[in-house]
């Protein structure tokens, strides 16, 4: 089996030779074949100039302009020839050995369309502080329920699936993986390798996640919402209290913001009264 993995990068500097030099390590001891696609969009802070110098990594330079993130993802798997699939980005970093645990896995049964590890989270600097375990209960419902996505750089997809669901929300710029995740999770089995470390996350002030995190949040909840997600569930309310109640009142006086959350969360999670309907 051949394995894709896409990198979408626009100023990647100074931990882009990180994140594809750990995609070139994953082809020793492989037994699969490996494909990497590099879609650059127009950087202007060096990462043109270090990707045309150090092809012999083994990957695919792409220099053209895109759309955002999500046009550059979609690209490059249009352009994939693996039978699997995964997404790096240029800040991001993959374990030794990680896409060879993720083959195994998907290999393993062909009724898996998803597989998760544990991704690391790291500082600007590489220091590690937390981890995102994969969802502790792999099904398509539970997904849409609880508020603790699939950890996007440790989780990898057969290409298959991934075109016959669709593929990629061009109209999502931030919450696409999640769209993709419960479009996965709909059409065939999800396996989570919780014990198994795939990835590590880079959190920098930089980042589009942290930068955007409430409009994030909100996209998240809609997308939620489009699969099904009740209002009345744990993921519910942690997004309207992450997405509005938080930013919204954040600067009255903590008394008001406490009595605001309670009221919030008793509308949002009280029991259903006979006769009413959730969502």
């Amino acid at each position: 089996m051949r394995f894709t993995i896409v990198s979408p990068v626009l100023n990647g500097m100074p931990w882009l030779p990180e994140a594809i030099e750990s995609v070139a390590r994953q082809r020793r001891g492989a037994t699969f074949e490996l494909e990497h696609l590099v879609l650059d969009g127009g950087s202007t802070d060096g990462s043109r100039d270090w990707l045309k110098a150090h092809t012999d990594l083994g990957y695919t330079l792409i220099l053209e302009p895109d759309d955002g993130q999500t046009a550059a993802l979609r690209a490059g798997f249009d352009r994939a020839g693996g039978e699997l699939f995964g997404w790096l980005n240029s800040d991001d970093v993959l374990e030794p050995g990680a896409l060879q645990i993720a083959h195994d896995a998907l290999a393993a049964d062909p009724s898996v369309v998803m597989v998760s590890g544990t991704c690391l989270f790291i500082d600007r600097d590489g220091r590690v502080f937390g981890a995102m375990p994969p969802p502790p209960v792999a099904t398509h419902e539970a997904m849409v329920r609880v508020f603790l996505n699939a950890p996007q750089p440790s989780t990898f997809f057969r290409a298959e699936t991934y075109r016959a669901v669709g593929g990629l929300d061009l109209s999502l710029n931030l919450t696409m993986d999640l769209d993709l995740w419960l479009k996965l999770t709909r059409a065939g089995r999800y396996v989570v390798l919780p014990d198994k470390v795939l990835a590590r996350y880079r959190v920098h002030p930089g980042a589009k996640s942290e930068r955007m995190a409430v409009a994030s949040t909100r996209q998240d909840l809609k997308v939620r919402r489009k699969y099904g997600m009740p209002w009345r569930s744990q993921a519910g309310w942690a997004l309207i209290q992450k997405g509005y109640v938080g930013p919204i009142f954040g600067r009255v006086p903590r008394a008001i913001r406490r009595r605001t959350r309670r009221l919030v969360r008793a509308v949002i999670m009280a029991p259903r009264q006979p006769g009413t309907t959730r969502g």
